[in-house]
């Protein structure tokens, strides 16, 4: 316990503090190049604390998750075709950061605070279903897939991110049903980008070797439903 305390130090709270603001600048700035109509800076500040909040608290269910989904017997989906899927490491970069670019665009886009309460609650939503999945049907890839020498940058990292969950949070791939929701909000913005968008990040999930064939589709098809029901302003 008290080491936990001392790794949230006050340079760490201030860190944070800083970050926030700057971001929040940096979606103001953004929001002056792409939408149409940007809100006031102290809206971006406003919505980046309560963004930054809701994320901290709300991803403790997935952490949870990651901590207790071994409740019911683990599966592996994989398919004759995973196998013909080569690996290319260096897809981890699309994979990470792609994904966090489109979404920082989501938030520049947004018109009132409202429609930003409504988008975080369709994450939410997302989030919700996403654990769901993860508690009750654990799903993981083949042992083989995480086999592989670490002597590159691309490996090193890719490494990296897989030490972050205990891989049985494979069904449906998070990061497909994100991307779509994310894709599909973008689509007044972006057009065919944003099919692109959602491709781009569906092949990198295959070729990292962090999901099968059986964990994309499904993801795609969370994300699309959340999107069709979750409440939208305007």
């Amino acid at each position: 316990m008290d080491n936990a305390y001392k790794r949230i130090s006050p340079k760490y709270m201030l860190v944070l503090f800083l970050s926030t603001l700057l971001v929040s600048l940096l979606y103001y700035l953004i929001a002056r190049w792409v939408s149409p109509q940007p809100m006031e800076l102290i809206s971006y500040v406003v919505f980046t604390i309560i963004l930054a909040v809701i994320i901290t608290g709300a991803y403790q269910i997935f952490f949870w998750v990651q901590r207790n989904n071994y409740f019911f017997k683990t599966r592996c989906f994989k398919i004759g075709l995973d196998d013909k899927i080569p690996f290319y490491p260096i897809w981890i970069w699309p994979y990470s950061f792609f994904y966090y670019v489109m979404i920082g665009l989501v938030v520049a886009r947004i018109s009132s605070l409202e429609e930003g309460v409504y988008l975080i609650f369709g994450g939410l939503l997302l989030l919700f279903f996403q654990s769901l999945f993860f508690l009750l049907m654990p799903v993981t890839v083949p042992p083989d897939y995480r086999q592989y020498d670490a002597n590159t940058l691309s490996r090193k990292y890719l490494r990296f991110v897989q030490g972050l969950d205990n891989g049985r949070n494979c069904f449906p791939s998070m990061h497909c049903s994100v991307a779509t929701y994310v894709g599909l909000l973008l689509v007044p913005v972006l057009g065919v980008f944003s099919y692109l968008f959602i491709a781009i990040i569906c092949i990198s999930c295959l070729f990292v070797k962090q999901h099968q064939i059986m964990d994309i589709v499904p993801g795609v098809l969370l994300g699309w439903l959340v999107f069709s029901i979750a409440p939208m302003v305007g």
